[in-house]
């Protein structure tokens, strides 16, 4: 019998984050692609709680956050990078909010369509959660 490989790692969490007509994705600072808004769960927080925190550090909003849409672990086989586990939800920033980035973002976009996503290099676990919600 084989042994079972125990998934230890962090947990990340994402939004679909609506914004007026269109969905947010952004780019960190050091980063390659460009990432769905959110980031990694404090120790004692809620999923929810921790998702709002993360969208309020990057781009000072106050959201409502939606359904769960999808889970995704990432194993990482390298030594110095931990293994994630990534927890998508449906969110919406709250009316007369207006984004402004900063902590570790340094650019944003608003994607509408599908054919907006050609422009922009992502991360293929975030950009097929994204696509089922684009036109």
């Amino acid at each position: 019998m084989q042994k079972e490989k125990i998934f230890v790692g962090q947990i990340t969490q994402k939004a679909v984050l609506k914004y007026k007509n269109s969905f947010v994705i952004v780019k960190q600072e050091g980063g390659k692609k460009w990432i769905l808004p959110g980031g990694r769960l404090n120790v004692g927080e809620t999923a929810e709680a921790g998702l709002l925190r993360e969208i309020k550090e990057e781009l000072s909003v106050d959201a409502k956050i939606g359904k769960l849409i999808s889970v995704y672990a990432y194993n990482s086989e390298k030594k110095n990078k931990s293994s994630k586990l990534f927890v998508f939800y449906t969110g919406r920033v709250l009316p007369k909010q207006k984004i402004v980035i900063k902590s570790e973002i340094i650019d944003i976009a608003y994607v509408s369509k599908k054919s907006d996503l050609k422009k922009y290099k992502m991360h293929e676990n975030q950009k097929k959660v994204l696509v089922e919600f684009l036109g």
